[in-house]
């Protein structure tokens, strides 16, 4: 059987690790982890992971406040990246950082150096940016500079600006994340983001979030009740929502067990289904989605598509 292609795949270098404990979890919101390549190894064996895709987790180089920080930050990590795929090049890719999308400037400047030079795979957005979601038209800069280069985008959740948490017990990643990944999804949708730059392929992380069970939801409601809400370039019928409410991705990180794949496989086009494993940070919980996408019961021709074959069409370089 072919191995994966696992397109949720954290990377820790000692320098962003570093980072991350000087600064501390209200920083980040999410526990800092350990990560090694020995480690990313031995899981990617476990699992059966042929090449694994590797990103910075949430909130990326946003997490120095600083715009030359930021930027400072994305292109050391971009570097480093890039040097790990190059030793192993079917082994291991990755998802350019950039600096925060506010920064038009240097995120273009990342982007064209990222794909040009250190030949990315694709970059790692998060769902906002200092309280913007992704269909703001502030960056639409961004998308049509992605958009020409028919980039794969990873979609990757955080925490939405100025939220306070519920309980302790109610951590971000928990529950929250799953809704940011719908909200921006959703936000990129009724703004017309997603229709007016169709070349980028983007992928929403823990299978969509809320976006696949809210989409008709969603549809009926702006294309009725709230049609008087949209703007010009906005899609007007339910059935133009739902069209690019299934033009995503999704990836299966968190997100291998029946309730979710039932709906899953029956609502997305069976060729935007990936695999996604969420390591460092999902370890146990990784194991056990991989274990139930591995039981659950498909056609060995549509496993094959969400392990691999899925994947092989967005990266094709995989396949020479």
């Amino acid at each position: 059987m072919v191995g994966k292609i696992d397109v949720h795949t954290h990377a820790i270098p000692e320098f962003f690790h570093e980072l991350l404990l000087r600064l501390g979890r209200e920083a980040s919101g999410v526990p800092t982890v350990q990560w090694s390549m020995e480690e990313t190894n031995q899981t990617m064996s476990k699992l059966d992971i042929s090449t694994s895709i590797l990103s910075l987790s949430a909130p990326g180089p946003g997490i120095v406040p600083e715009t030359e920080g930021a930027r400072a930050l994305a292109r050391k990590y971009n570097e480093w990246a890039s040097e790990v795929s190059t030793v192993e090049p079917s082994r291991f890719g990755f998802f350019a950082a950039l600096p925060g999308l506010h920064d038009t400037e240097g995120c273009i400047a990342e982007i064209r150096y990222a794909f040009d030079n250190l030949h990315a795979d694709g970059v790692c957005l998060f769902t906002s940016y200092r309280g913007k979601y992704l269909g703001d038209s502030s960056f639409e800069p961004i998308w049509k500079e992605l958009n020409d280069r028919g980039a794969v985008v990873f979609i990757h959740p955080t925490m939405a600006e100025g939220s306070t948490l519920v309980s302790t017990m109610l951590q971000p990643p928990a529950f929250d994340f799953a809704h940011e990944t719908g909200r921006t999804a959703a936000h990129m949708i009724v703004t017309g983001m997603k229709h007016r730059f169709p070349k980028s392929k983007v992928i929403l992380s823990h299978a969509g979030g809320t976006l696949p069970i809210l989409s008709e939801r969603l549809a009926q409601l702006e294309a009725n009740l709230f049609l008087n809400t949209l703007e010009a370039e906005s899609p007007k019928s339910s059935t133009e929502i739902l069209q690019d409410a299934k033009s995503f991705y999704f990836d299966l990180a968190l997100a291998g067990t029946a309730n979710v794949l039932d709906l899953l496989l029956k609502w997305a086009p069976r060729e935007h289904i990936l695999y996604g494993s969420d390591h460092p940070y999902a370890t146990v919980e990784a194991e056990y989605n991989t274990r139930k996408l591995e039981e659950y019961d498909m056609t060995l021709e549509r496993r094959m598509e969400c392990y691999a074959g899925n994947g092989l069409k967005l990266f094709p370089r995989l396949s020479r």
